[in-house]
């Protein structure tokens, strides 16, 4: 009984939508915000000094965070979210998240059979394609720092870190964004810390060059649902 109200409950949550019919998610935001030190940046050069900046100023990064949802409507068949993939997504691709919904689409058909990844056909275990999961990813990224931080886009590099570089016009910063996407991650907070480290060390090397105020964001997008997205912000700002 309890196999069959979870097989129900996955068909819910996996029904894909109908042809031409708007595509909403239900996006769960947790920002955190903090300052950002010159100390901190140089903390980062090193494996030693890194451990240091995890130990005395990493606890602060994550000391006041906020949440909320919000109801993203990309339009009549996602064309507007396909807009933000054409803008943000470092490769080509065309509407990823169909292939996110095939995705859960699937999984909620073979719930009944016992997961094995060397089982035939390969619809009793489907994997998501990752291609599309980082291109959805980025063009959620994008939307979010657009829409709700009122940033402005400045450069998409490709290849390289960051992701996106955008402009704060209300305070003059630019921004420099690093884009990860997961379906589960049990330890957020540590896989976003190692990351952030990363992005300081890239802050480095940009100020050495162009000396002005940034601000570093680190965006962690989990796809958990075929309409459901837990958005996580890590937003350092030079004061």
């Amino acid at each position: 009984a309890r196999m069959r109200r979870c097989r129900r409950f996955a068909k819910r949550r996996a029904r894909c939508r109908e042809p031409n019919a708007p595509m909403i998610l239900n996006v769960s935001v947790t920002e955190y915000r903090s300052e950002l030190t010159l100390r901190e940046i140089g903390l980062t050069r090193d494996r030693r000094t890194a451990s240091s900046l995890r130990s005395v100023f990493v606890p602060r990064w994550f000391a006041n965070p906020t949440s909320g949802r919000i109801r993203a409507d990309f339009g009549e068949d996602g064309q507007e979210f396909q807009a933000y993939v054409d803008r943000y997504s470092e490769v080509a691709a065309l509407e990823p998240w169909k292939d996110v919904e095939l995705f859960f689409e699937k999984s909620a058909r073979s719930g009944a059979r016992r997961s094995n990844p060397l089982h035939y056909p390969s619809d009793a275990y489907p994997l998501l394609n990752i291609a599309a999961m980082a291109s959805a990813a980025e063009a959620l990224a994008g939307w979010f720092c657009e829409t709700q931080y009122g940033w402005t886009t400045l450069i998409r590099p490709q290849g390289v870190s960051p992701d996106m570089v955008f402009q704060d016009r209300a305070s003059d910063r630019w921004a420099l964004v690093e884009v990860k996407s997961s379906t589960i991650l049990r330890n957020a907070r540590g896989r976003m810390t190692t990351e952030m480290i990363d992005l300081l060390r890239v802050l480095a090397f940009t100020k050495y060059l162009s000396p002005r105020r940034y601000c570093a964001t680190l965006i962690m997008i989990q796809i958990v649902g075929p309409a459901d997205v837990n958005l996580t912000s890590l937003v350092l700002e030079e004061a």
